[in-house]
């Protein structure tokens, strides 16, 4: 079923559809999805935020540590056949070069949309929300870089992870952060274990910590306050790129190595987290 799926859709392919999914797929990757929820929480509202954040970055581990310990190969690859020719062009390049179990668009997509649509419960939330997450997974199969089987695993993890925040910052509240730190802690366990030994497990366990410690820090010490003024908000995310840019690019020159690409992600996170709140604090921006 899996391969009658996508070689159909590989039928339909013509120049405005590559294009069109091509945004689509662009716009569910996790560094997009990442990128627009700590806008949320630094410049919109802290809640919305945070949660969508927890949400996102538990589903990204299970799914990177499963996609790591399964390693199917994509189905453009010569391992799987190729099943389908994928859809490659300036958009896309680059951007599945891993593999292919769970789908981590279907996941961080599926995630942030849950976690919004369960915050707010409105039909006019809801909808636009799962649009958007069936259009982020259609593309992943039009694109013919993830079997359907990838995606509903995917879609499974990171609405499943959604449900559970909730019902932890429902019966958990003051103590949410603190059971995400423990989650991100354990995330750390994978690293040693051979199988889970990726790259992609060594960042998203980095940005999991990074974001526990931050937050917990961000709650405990800083407490910034959200606004409604325009201008704040550019300045906040100004601030907010400047104080990830500097230490990401000064920790690049770092060896490349597992554990010092670990370093990099964890510093930039949590300096970012916890240096951009603090002078957001201290000028009133």
């Amino acid at each position: 079923m899996d391969t009658i799926i996508l070689q159909a859709l590989e039928n339909i392919r013509c120049g405005f559809l590559d294009v069109f999914f091509s945004i689509i797929t662009v716009l569910g990757e996790e560094i997009t999805v990442a990128g627009v929820i700590a806008v949320i929480f630094m410049c919109f509202n802290k809640e919305v935020g945070e949660r969508a954040l927890i949400s996102v970055l538990s589903a990204s581990c299970v799914t990177t540590a499963v996609k790591s310990a399964v390693r199917r190969p994509r189905p453009f690859t010569e391992e799987a056949g190729p099943v389908v020719g994928k859809v490659d062009n300036f958009l896309t390049k680059g951007l599945n070069e891993d593999m292919s179990f769970p789908s981590g668009h279907a996941t961080a997509s599926s995630a942030f949309f849950a976690s919004l649509s369960i915050r707010f419960r409105k039909a006019y939330v809801i909808a636009p929300c799962a649009v958007m997450t069936l259009l982020v997974v259609l593309s992943r199969l039009y694109l013919g870089v993830h079997y359907p089987t990838d995606v509903l695993a995917g879609l499974a993890v990171g609405i499943g992870m959604a449900f559970i925040w909730q019902i932890v910052y429902h019966g958990f509240y003051a103590q949410r952060l603190y059971i995400y730190l423990v989650f991100a802690a354990l995330t750390l366990i994978l690293l040693f274990i051979p199988a889970t030994q990726s790259e992609s497990m060594f960042k998203i366990s980095a940005l999991t910590l990074a974001t526990a410690v931050g937050l917990i820090l961000e709650e405990k010490f800083i407490r910034f306050e959200n606004t409604d003024k325009w201008w704040k908000r550019g300045v906040r995310l100004a601030l907010m790129a400047l104080m990830a840019a500097i230490p990401y690019l000064l920790l690049s020159l770092l060896p490349e190595y597992l554990w010092f690409k670990f370093l990099q992600y964890f510093l930039t996170v949590l300096i970012a987290m916890t240096a951009t709140p603090f002078l957001i604090k201290l000028f009133h921006i």
